[in-house]
């Protein structure tokens, strides 16, 4: 275990260095992009956001209204004045057009005059500006940037020295006509750029140009909404001087209206009528007129939708400000930190896991850890970065995976390998589960112990040529083993054409008696089927004896340090060769220990078939005959073996007369045919009073 620990955090560290790396080149810039804007689309709360910010949008609907009256686009500017009059009828807060209206309207000089007057009339008009890094549309020959600079909330700031850490650089100005400009109660700067992947995701708020510091527009209407400078140093800024715009929702998160529908209801109210939408729905909101038609341009990717009013973004960052609901970036050595984190927790874990199910189960985890920070710091209004620690994770499970695959994967194949002839699959992978079960030494464990041996084999092996007698061991042997490692045993060895194996070692087993009987059951019954076959290849019938025990052994490798097989010894193993051995003395073909036969319980038919000491044994045991599973025992059977049990309660009764009379009733059966000897012998010659039953087993 310190050796994979120590694996897996070599790993991690690996992992982690290559992340960061990655991470410090840009290259999973794009991946985080879009994981942020995931983040958004899940986890955004559309009731967050402001309802005293309005959309008043120049739409396919209203476009094709006025078209079919004869108004094509552009609008004369008396259609702008209605919207600034029913506002101001009102008591809107502010209003911003989003449209640079730089050319003289082709309406005539009134046109631009009227709006104009209802600006003014109105006090609470901003217009936009836009600050590029190119060629302007209309150069600033009037000034008018420089007389925009005194309506910023009466902001005091040095021009040499800019109040926060980032102003984005212009060199250009398009403007609104003066006339428009002069009438204006504030400007903003409406140029934001978009991420790497055409996205907008980000917005600046300072923008530098000849000299000045001016504001992005939602700065200057916030700061006009809130009746005061809002302190920017408390603002989170990226170094390019952005925040992140934290979207609450959708496109229609805020309330748009058709600005058709505005501008009738304004007619409707200068007739003398009743609108449709009435003013008072406006007081004190503020309100962004822009287009949303897609042949106005106007519309841009977000994190939510791939088309949203450019109008509706500037409204969501207007928000932000107004509320001070930012979208922090984790500081650097935060993120570093937990990438170290999620590194070493996926190294170690991974070097630690052995089965495929648990790495499958762990990496859909890991995967899911970084995911669930990321997602609970968004909560928290915090960007932490997702594409590096997830990066780090798959780098380090691929590692870690290798590593395994490299020390314990080679291990495993070797056990596989080697095992694989003498233990089931189920029982290599517990060994594998623990490989230090295989050490020199053993541990006393309570194991069901086979014994087998074909009768007769001398006399057979006899009449074969080696490679004949080859073929049959390997053909009968393969059959036998077969059975006991589908039962889930560990064959300890063959010994010429003996069986040896035995059971709940090393895995534990609960069932490991009921087990055993029915492997030696079964390895009967296949005998049976397959005698016509071993008749024809060695000219006689094949039998084999059984003999099985359960008790106390000493299970583990024995051998050298060099060499070793994995084996049970001890006296509950003797036992069951000698139960084997015994059944030549029954003309018995399966022997059972009573402690594998108490174990095995119900689930297998037995009958006792004597008491008996064996060689070697001074303790007497108690042994029986096999003679089915529960359920394949066929009720003539089960009336024969009544009547053995009632004649066995007469031998032990001393009844030996009536005992041999219903021995005798029992043809064909081999050991009643032993007990009615036994009858006649005591008939003949009575056994002494402190006779015990027991039977003197005298050779092995």
């Amino acid at each position: 275990m310190p050796k994979r620990l120590l694996r897996g955090l070599v790993i991690g560290l690996l992992a982690f260095t290559a992340a960061a790396l990655v991470s410090r080149t840009g290259i999973l810039e794009s991946l985080e992009w879009k994981s942020w804007d995931a983040r958004v689309r899940l986890l955004a709360r559309p009731e967050k956001a402001d309802p005293s910010l309005a959309l008043f949008l120049i739409d396919q609907y209203s476009l094709d209204f006025y078209e079919n009256q004869g108004l094509s686009w552009p609008w004369p500017r008396q259609m702008y004045s209605a919207a600034v009059d029913f506002l101001r009828a009102g008591g809107a807060r502010a209003v911003f057009f989003d449209l640079i209206l730089s050319e003289p309207s082709v309406y005539g000089e009134e046109d631009d005059l009227n709006l104009a007057r209802a600006m003014s009339r109105a006090g609470n008009v901003f217009l936009p500006i836009f600050l590029g890094r190119e060629d302007p549309d209309r150069e600033d020959e009037s000034g008018a940037v420089e007389r925009s600079y005194a309506l910023l909330s009466g902001r005091k700031w040095d021009r040499r020295k800019p109040p926060v850490r980032a102003v984005v650089p212009s060199v250009s100005a398009s403007l609104c006509l003066d006339v428009l400009f002069d009438a204006a109660r504030g400007v903003g700067n409406v140029r934001f750029e978009a991420d790497g992947d055409g996205v907008f995701r980000r917005a600046p708020l300072l923008f530098g140009y000849r000299g000045l510091v001016l504001p992005a527009l939602p700065l200057a209407l916030a700061e006009h909404a809130r009746g005061r400078e809002i302190r920017l140093d408390d603002v989170p800024l990226d170094r390019e001087g952005r925040m992140v715009i934290n979207y609450h929702g959708p496109t229609g998160t805020y309330r748009a209206y058709p600005l058709a529908s505005i501008i009738n209801s304004w007619a409707v109210i200068e007739e003398g009528g009743e609108p449709r939408i009435k003013p008072s729905e406006f007081a004190g909101k503020i309100v962004l007129v822009g287009g949303s038609a897609p042949g106005l341009l106007d519309l841009r990717p977000t994190p939510l939708s791939p088309v949203s009013p450019g109008t509706e973004i500037q409204a969501a960052v207007v928000d932000n400000l107004l509320h001070d609901d930012f979208v922090r970036i984790v500081p650097s050595w935060m993120s570093l930190g937990l990438l170290l984190l999620f590194s070493l927790l996926t190294g170690t874990a991974v070097s630690s896991l052995q089965k495929t199910w648990h790495l499958v189960l762990f990496l859909a985890l890991g995967l899911s850890l970084p995911a669930a920070a990321a997602a609970a710091a968004y909560r928290g209004g915090l960007w932490l970065d997702l594409a590096a620690p997830q990066l780090a994770v798959l780098a380090a499970f691929i590692g870690a995976a290798l590593g395994n695959y490299r020390t314990e994967g080679r291990q495993r194949r070797f056990l596989k390998t080697v095992f694989k002839h003498y233990l089931s699959p189920q029982v290599i992978e517990g060994i594998l589960e623990d490989p230090s079960r295989l050490r020199l030494g053993g541990e006393r464990r309570t194991v069901s112990s086979f014994f087998s041996d074909v009768r007769g084999f001398t006399s057979i092996s006899e009449k074969l040529s080696p490679e004949e007698l080859v073929r049959l061991l390997n053909a009968y042997l393969s059959e036998m083993t077969d059975i006991i490692l589908d039962l889930g045993g560990t064959l300890d060895k063959y010994e010429g054409d003996a069986v040896i194996a035995f059971w709940n070692a090393p895995l534990e087993q609960e069932d490991h008696a009921l087990r055993a009987c029915r492997a030696a059951l079964r390895c009967q019954a296949r005998l049976a089927e397959l005698r016509p076959f071993f008749r024809e290849k060695c000219g006689c019938d094949l039998a084999m004896r059984i003999g099985l025990n359960s008790g106390e052994a000493v299970v583990g490798n024995m051998g050298s340090r060099s060499r070793f097989d994995y084996t049970a010894m001890g006296d509950a193993i003797n036992l069951a060769a000698r139960l084997e051995g015994a059944c030549k003395a029954y003309g018995l073909f399966l022997l059972a220990g009573e402690e594998t036969v108490a174990r095995a319980g119900d689930a297998v038919v037995s009958r006792e078939a004597d008491i008996l000491r064996v060689v070697g044994r001074k303790r007497p045991v108690r042994v029986f005959e096999l003679v089915g599973e529960e359920g394949a025992v066929s009720e003539e059977t089960r009336g024969r073996l009544r009547t053995y049990r009632s004649a066995l309660e007469a031998y032990r009764s001393r009844s030996f007369g009536e005992a041999l009379e219903k021995f005798e009733t029992l043809e064909g059966d081999s050991l009643a045919a032993v007990y009615a000897g036994r009858c006649r012998d005591f008939l003949a010659a009575p056994p002494p009073e402190n006779w015990d039953g027991i039977f003197e087993l005298k050779s092995k």
